[in-house]
C-alpha cells in the first residue's frame, strides 16, 4: 500500500509541475487558431469590427450633411438680409446734403441772389440763421413803402424789401445737429413774451459791417425796450451755442429797401432829407406809423421756426 500511495504522490506533483512550467505545445495551437478563426470573415470578432466601422462612417457622414445644412442656412439668411429693405432716411438728414455744392464747398455766386455777398463763408454743414420780430404789412404798408423809395430814387436806387421784419440777432452759422436744440433753448426763453407795440418816428440810411450792401430802414422809438429784453434773451441762447451776440447798442429798424455797396457818402445829409419824406408818407399812410408785434421767428437754413406771442 505503501508503495502504491507513494506513486500517486509522484504522480500528482509532475502534473502539477507540469500546469506551472505552461500550457502544453498543443494546447498553445489551439488557442493561435481560435484567434485566426476570429478574424475570419463570418466571426463575431469580425461582425463587430465591422459594426464598428460602419457606425464611424454613418458619424462621418451625419457630421459632413449637418455642416453642409449650416452652410446652405448661413446662405440663405445672407441672401434675405440682402433682399431686405433698409429703412428710410429721415428728411431731417437728407435736407443737410440737398444743396450739393454746399457739402463740396462750392463758390459763393452773388449773381444768384441779387448781388449780395455772404457776411462769412459758407462751410459745409452749417446753416446761417436768424432771429427776428416778424411783420406781415398790408396793402396800405407796402404802398407807402413804394411811395417812400419813390421820394428818394433821385439819389439813391433801392429795391422794395421782399419782407419786414426787425432783427433780434446777427446772421451767424449754426452747425445743422444743434438747430433743434437751439430752437427748444429759444422756444423756453420766449415762452412768457407778450405782445406789444412798435411805432417808426424816423428813417436812416444803414450800410453793413462788410459795408457790401445798404438798406433803407424805419427806426423803432415805441417798443425799444420790448426789443431789448428780447435781445437778451436771444443773447442768452446764441452764449449757449457759442455764437456771436447782437449788437452792444442796437438801432432797432424795419429794413423797407436795400442795395448792393455803399449806397450814399454823406449818409448825415441824406438821412436829413429821408425824415422829411418820411413824415410825408405817413400823413398818406397811415400804416406806416408802426404795428404789432405778434409773432417771434428763426430762419436757420431752409427751415423758418415760429414763436407766437402771448
Amino acid at each position: 500500500m505503501a508503495g502504491k500511495s507513494s506513486g500517486l504522490g509522484a504522480l500528482a506533483c509532475y502534473e502539477s509541475s507540469s500546469e506551472e512550467e505552461g500550457p502544453s505545445p498543443s494546447r498553445g495551437l489551439q488557442q493561435q487558431h481560435l484567434a485566426t478563426a476570429d478574424k475570419l470573415p463570418g466571426s463575431k470578432l469580425h461582425q463587430q469590427e465591422h459594426k464598428n466601422v460602419v457606425t464611424v462612417q454613418n458619424c462621418k457622414r451625419k457630421l459632413d450633411d449637418h455642416d453642409e445644412e449650416d452652410k446652405d442656412t448661413k446662405r440663405t439668411r445672407t441672401q434675405d438680409l440682402e433682399k431686405r429693405t433698409l429703412p428710410s432716411v429721415p428728411a431731417d438728414i437728407l435736407q443737410m446734403f440737398s444743396d450739393k455744392r454746399g457739402m463740396e464747398g462750392g463758390k459763393d455766386n452773388p449773381e444768384e441772389h441779387g448781388g449780395r455777398i455772404r457776411s462769412f463763408p459758407h462751410i459745409a454743414g452749417n446753416w446761417a440763421t436768424h432771429v427776428y420780430v416778424s411783420f406781415e404789412p398790408d396793402s396800405e404798408f407796402t404802398d407807402g413803402v413804394r411811395h417812400l423809395l419813390g421820394c428818394v430814387e433821385s439819389e439813391v436806387q433801392l429795391q422794395q424789401a421782399g419782407e419786414y421784419h426787425i432783427s433780434l440777432s446777427r446772421t451767424v452759422p449754426l452747425t445743422y445737429h444743434w438747430i433743434q436744440p437751439f430752437i427748444d433753448e429759444l422756444r423756453e426763453t420766449l415762452r412768457h413774451t407778450k405782445r406789444f407795440f412798435c411805432t417808426f418816428q424816423g428813417a436812416k440810411l444803414y450800410t453793413n459791417d462788410e459795408k457790401t450792401r445798404s438798406f433803407l430802414g424805419l427806426e423803432v422809438t415805441g417798443g425799444h425796450n420790448h426789443l431789448l429784453q428780447l435781445v437778451a434773451g436771444v443773447d442768452r441762447c446764441l452764449g449757449e451755442f457759442r455764437l456771436q451776440k447782437y449788437y452792444q447798442n442796437p438801432s432797432f429798424h424795419m429794413t423797407v429797401g436795400w442795395c448792393v455797396g455803399n449806397a450814399h457818402e454823406d449818409t448825415q445829409q441824406f438821412n436829413h432829407k429821408l425824415q422829411a419824406s418820411l413824415a410825408e408818407a405817413q400823413e398818406e399812410f397811415p400804416s406806416l406809423a408802426g404795428f404789432l408785434a405778434q409773432e417771434i421767428k428763426c430762419r436757420s437754413g431752409n427751415r423758418l421756426f415760429s414763436f407766437p406771442l402771448r
